[in-house]
């Protein structure tokens, strides 16, 4: 009690000598000044600082002003049990929950690596690519972070209180233009670095050989496309803004510390080093356990596409507990990562902040000595505390910006190893295939899959197939039947021996360009989103409307395998040689199973019949026969026909009224081709089915 009334006496009694001791120290600085205010205005001050919002440090600037303006005498006290007080900062749990919520996004799990690409124990080498990778968005960032504090070097003094209003009116306009653009900025060099880094993963992807999908799930790969990619973009654009604003803030507020004190200066200092370490051993955690967090969600990605792509199979073996509680099982793994990467966090926040409220208290009590020996006036210690408080909520930030940035080299770490790795079957080097004609030979070939390297499909593998025949591989069921296809097409490369088209080696042989001369239909078809058309035209993108609606129909009838098949014009929209192919395969398809009825006047078409029957213009049948019996007879009314056709005339069918109204096949194609609805195809066959009826 004795100091605090020798305190208040001074306060009190004292001003002579107060004033006589600080202008022995120096003229009174405006800092000194401006922060000499009662503890009402002290108190509405900290709450300011503790949010460190860009308008809360415009509004900052016109403090000063008011304090100037409301020079009283505050005692000392009064102040210091202010000072004493400790800090509440509202945005503490919401940006723990915030880190949460970017933890429980996070998922990422491949076959890749477990703990993705090596680095150094700091993971500087994955901030470095990251720094790399938004270098096109620098000029755009620079801006941003000029936004920061606009206002920064404003000084309202000596104004009047109409003045002093129209400034802080101006000041908060300029601070929220000044939030508004950086906030914007921000956000969209977020976005364009995250769609660049999709866009280079997915290439990266796309271009890898069969051995990387064996041997990595799709949903590990998606979630390195889509959750790894925001987070990594979060930490070099948001997050990178925000340890800016920090370390600015932080600094300007420890050059003015030093400036007031430096002996107060030096004891916060003292605390820095362990504060320092303490971070870095945090920050290590915090990785760490994010990359556990991210591996495990992965795998609950791979869980849920596995089981929810097959949830028939599951549900005819009665597996739905069973899948159910794989999941859970799942969950609750991530759920303690969770919870540890939560005691982490709530630990070294809740060291570092009791470490900050105890240099707090000693400064308060090294000040208040100062103080009381007249070394320190009241005004400068209240400035210097409300300094600290500012720095300290910067050092917090930066605690921040360190652990976002953790989590984002934890992803960084994963992406890049998946952006680094190069196929083992390049797509680029090679001679052009200008034909795959020829002989085809497997020459004394061996080979076994990637993923299992113990087991032979092939050991000594020798055929030869000729150029041009119908040649049919058989055998039973993993006697490698498809992997035929598969070396032919280089998907694999054979461990020994080799195959040749022509007597040219196929390793040789670029593989985007022998991939297209050879046609394939697997054994289990994949249909692209999309419409119809672009599927059916997936191999030649120039193909018309006419030719895929032709095609439509014909796959459409045949998918029914109808003992009465009914060809209405099938090959009209087709040329020649295509029509000769279509026909040949559709042969091929229906000899000897179905009873096919051919609407055609092409004579290739008819060609092809067995019978012949010909209409007459009054719906009765002229005459019947086989194509040779008719053409022998000049006089006959199929003879005519054909011979009215070949001077440049066209076959032409009468239309009944009844059929003017109804809807055809082909305005049905037209449509779903025009919404590409695929699955509308058997429902439109029905219909036309019951119009034709």
């Amino acid at each position: 009690m004795a100091p605090t009334a020798a305190a208040n006496s001074k306060g009190s009694n004292g001003n002579n000598s107060d004033h006589k001791r600080t202008n022995k120290r120096a003229p009174p600085s405006r800092v000194s000044q401006c922060y000499n205010i009662t503890p009402a205005i002290f108190r509405t001050d900290t709450s300011c600082f503790a949010g460190l919002g860009s308008l809360s440090r415009s509004f900052s600037h016109s403090r000063s002003v008011y304090r100037e303006l409301q020079k009283h005498g505050q005692h000392p006290d009064a102040a210091q049990k202010q000072v004493a007080e400790p800090e509440h900062d509202p945005e503490h749990d919401f940006q723990k929950s915030e880190r949460a919520a970017q933890a429980a996004q996070v998922n990422l799990s491949a076959k890749l690596s477990k703990e993705g690409k090596g680095s150094g124990k700091a993971g500087f080498d994955e901030v470095w690519r990251l720094i790399k990778i938004a270098r096109p968005e620098l000029k755009w960032l620079a801006v941003a972070i000029v936004f920061l504090d606009p206002a920064e070097d404003a000084r309202l003094f000596g104004l009047t209180l109409p003045h002093f209003f129209i400034g802080l009116g101006t000041i908060l306009t300029i601070g929220a233009m000044a939030n508004f653009g950086r906030i914007i900025l921000l956000r969209i060099i977020g976005e364009r670095v995250v769609a660049r880094l999709r866009s280079q993963l997915y290439r990266r992807t796309y271009v890898q050989d069969a051995e990387f999908f064996d041997a990595n799930r799709v949903g590990d790969l998606i979630s390195r496309l889509s959750s790894d990619t925001v987070v990594v973009g979060k930490s070099i654009t948001q997050n990178i803004s925000d340890g800016l604003r920090s370390l600015f803030s932080g600094g300007a507020g420890f050059i003015a510390m030093i400036w007031l004190s430096p002996g107060l200066t030096g004891l916060l200092l003292v605390m820095l080093p362990p504060v320092a370490v303490g971070a870095f051993f945090y920050g290590r955690a915090i990785r760490n356990v994010s990359k556990g967090i991210q591996k495990n969600l992965g795998t609950l990605t791979k869980i849920a596409e596995e089981r929810l792509g097959n949830v028939k199979t599951s549900q005819a073996f009665v597996g739905e507990v069973q899948e159910i509680n794989r999941y859970n099982k799942q969950v609750r793994r991530i759920f303690a990562l969770g919870r540890k990467e939560s005691t982490i966090a709530a630990t070294f926040f809740a060291t570092t902040g009791w470490a900050g409220n105890m240099t707090i208290l000693a400064m308060l009590i090294v000040g208040g000595n100062y103080v009381r020996t007249g070394a320190m006036s009241v005004g400068d210690l209240t400035s210097f505390m409300m300094y600290t408080a500012f720095a300290g909520s910067s050092l917090f930030g930066l605690s921040s910006f360190y652990s976002e940035l953790m989590k984002g080299v934890g992803a960084a770490s994963r992406l890049f190893e998946l952006q680094d790795r190069h196929p083992s079957i390049s797509q680029t080097v090679g001679s052009k295939v200008e034909s795959a004609q020829g002989v085809i030979k497997f020459n004394n070939l061996s080979f076994a899959y990637p993923t299992r390297p113990a087991v032979n499909v092939f050991n000594g593998l020798n055929f030869e197939i000729p150029s041009g025949s119908n040649v049919c591989v058989v055998g039973p069921s993993g006697g490698g039947k498809s992997t035929v296809a598969s070396l032919l097409l280089r998907f694999y490369s054979p461990t020994a021996g080799s195959i040749t088209i022509n007597g040219v080696d196929i390793s040789q042989m670029n593989i985007k360009s022998l991939r297209r001369r050879i046609g394939m239909v697997a054994q289990e078809p994949v249909l692209f989103s999309g419409t119809i058309a672009e599927n059916i035209a997936y191999g030649k993108p120039e193909a018309t409307r006419a030719q895929i609606k032709q095609r439509i129909a014909i796959a459409r009838a045949l998918i029914k395998d109808p003992d009465i098949l009914i060809l209405d014009e099938a090959t009209s929209a087709l040329d020649a040689e295509s029509e000769t192919l279509v026909n040949a395969a559709l042969a091929s398809l229906l000899r000897g199973r179905n009873t096919t009825i051919s609407i055609a006047h092409r004579l290739s078409t008819i060609k092809r019949s067995d019978l012949i029957i010909v209409l007459s213009n009054e719906g009765r049948v002229a005459e019947i026969g086989k194509y040779t019996d008719l053409s022998a007879d000049p006089n006959s009314a199929f003879s005519k026909l054909m011979e009215w056709q070949m001077s440049g005339g066209d076959l032409l069918e009468p239309v009944r009224p009844s059929e003017q109204a109804r809807i055809t096949e082909q305005d049905e194609i037209e449509d779903d081709l025009e919404h590409g609805e695929a699955e509308n195809a058997e429902a439109t066959t029905e219909e036309v089915k019951k119009n034709k009826t």
